[in-house]
């Protein structure tokens, strides 16, 4: 009667840890930081990748993909990213000097005052090719610059790397994937948790 009664309590523990809701991954960044206020703006600087043939080098596609995140606003900007000064502005053309490597793209967010991150701005390796929303002729081994902004642009509103694999923060992504377009339940879950 009593391994009875224990294997009916294991079975029914399964089935109770089963139904739950999905493990959360998501980490922040460290220390816990974020922007005064909402919307934060981040403009693209508007002089976009050469790799990019969608007729403005991908600008237009990342200002409109990064609102993803619901608490961001975007426009293209003739004004390049100044390190340490606001607005947080996103550069497709540079890597800063700090994306050189195997980096598709990096975001610096060093730049806060207590819990308030004042500036952070995003740089693109160049020596990748990259595809937009807005091309037509497809994908050919180019990496999505839609999905890659929505990552950085989740650094500059105080994400960290997620360890949940299919997630937009997750830390790596192959060439023509597009599902970092979209915000997957554990990006949503760090970024609720922030704002």
């Amino acid at each position: 009667m009593k391994k009875t009664t224990i294997l009916a309590l294991a079975i029914a523990a399964i089935l109770v840890i089963a139904s739950a809701e999905p493990t959360m991954a998501y980490v922040l960044l460290s220390p816990r930081r974020t922007w005064a206020s909402t919307p934060v703006n981040v403009p693209v600087y508007n002089v976009g990748n050469s790799t990019i043939n969608d007729g403005s080098g991908g600008v237009v596609a990342v200002s409109g993909a990064i609102k993803a995140w619901g608490v961001v606003t975007s426009s293209a900007t003739s004004q390049a990213a100044v390190r340490g000064q606001a607005p947080a502005t996103i550069t497709l053309n540079s890597n800063g000097h700090i994306c050189t490597g195997s980096c598709l793209a990096a975001t610096l967010t060093g730049y806060y005052s207590g819990s308030r991150i004042n500036d952070a701005d995003v740089y693109t390796n160049t020596k990748y090719k990259y595809t937009s929303s807005k091309e037509t002729d497809g994908c050919s081994g180019e990496y999505d610059i839609d999905g890659i902004m929505v990552h950085e642009v989740g650094h500059v509103i105080g994400i960290g790397h997620s360890n949940v694999a299919g997630s937009t923060m997750y830390p790596t992504v192959s060439s023509c994937n597009f599902n970092n377009r979209t915000l997957e339940a554990d990006d949503l879950a760090a970024k609720n948790d922030l704002y």
